[in-house]
């Protein structure tokens, strides 16, 4: 890439908050990519009150009228590659960082950081979205909308961003033999206490925790994935999944029950309450259960 100039960079400066990106590529005859990555570096902005941004606001308004969405957003939504991609907890976090540290030295990008909207603009999108709801014809009122949400949801949940509401559980991080586990009820942790004590017995070779997700393919709607507590190996090379269940509500008995419709050879153990009291009788105080 040709290197930029000191009077390219005053020109740059000058002229791009009043004329915009195109005339100053033409002017300095350079690319689109390139002008976008100097101003982004020397953090250029244009100038709302020139007449080129207002007259580039009005083109673009008279561009989107009567139209459902722009060409360009239908054209990323078919074609974009990463439309089903779940980002992992560790790329996440490197984002964060990475955001963090370009807000610190450049500021916010729009200067928004920390404003509201007023009252009278919640006002207008709360009427908006409501009446968007009662047209049938909307594009949120339709099968394809309700089903995109569906999958994002599904597979939000099972990232682990949407979390099933344990009210009467006790969840949180707890200590099993050195080992720090988030849990979410203490009849999980104390589970995870009970089978370190078959290793120790060598009756079974060690445990895992919601490790692995089961799909239900052909389902649309509703209960779609299962994700068993914990993955119990009896063998090297064999194992089992026990899932610890004090209460078995609808969504919970549809799971298993597609358990066995689409995964047949899995064997799964459920631990309800009558099992779990009868292992906390029996070794509870022994293990030192919580």
């Amino acid at each position: 890439m040709k290197k930029w100039t000191k009077k390219e960079l005053d020109f740059l400066i000058k002229n791009y908050p009043n004329r915009g990106r195109l005339w100053c590529c033409k002017k300095l005859k350079r690319s689109d990519g390139s002008i976008r990555q100097m101003t982004s570096d020397l953090n250029l902005k244009q100038n709302v009150n020139s007449e080129f941004f207002k007259d580039w606001q009005e083109r673009a308004r008279k561009s989107k009228i009567g139209k459902k969405r722009p060409e360009h957003s239908k054209f990323m939504k078919k074609n974009c590659k990463w439309k089903n991609r779940i980002v992992s907890d560790k790329e996440k976090e490197r984002m964060s960082e990475r955001t963090k540290k370009w807000i610190k030295e450049k500021g916010h990008p729009r200067g928004m950081l920390g404003k509201k909207q007023t009252e009278k603009v919640k006002k207008i999108s709360a009427e908006n979205l409501k009446n968007a709801w009662k047209d049938k014809n909307n594009y949120i009122n339709s099968k394809e909308h309700r089903q995109i949400l569906s999958d994002r949801a599904s597979k939000l949940q099972q990232s682990g961003i949407f979390k099933n509401r344990y009210s009467n559980s006790k969840k949180g991080t707890y200590n099993i033999n050195g080992k720090k586990i988030f849990f979410r009820s203490m009849w999980e942790a104390n589970y995870a206490l009970y089978l370190d004590f078959l290793i120790k017995q060598k009756e079974i070779v060690k445990w895992e925790f919601e490790v692995d997700t089961f799909w239900f393919l052909k389902i649309k709607r509703g209960v779609r994935s299962y994700k068993p507590d914990f993955k119990v190996y009896t063998s090297k090379n064999k194992f089992e999944y026990h899932e610890v269940k004090g209460w078995m509500d609808n969504k919970s008995k549809t799971k298993l029950r597609r358990m066995k419709i689409y995964y047949p050879e899995v064997k799964m153990i459920l631990i309800d309450a009558p099992v779990y009291k009868d292992i906390k009788n029996k070794l509870g105080r022994l293990l030192g259960f919580f």
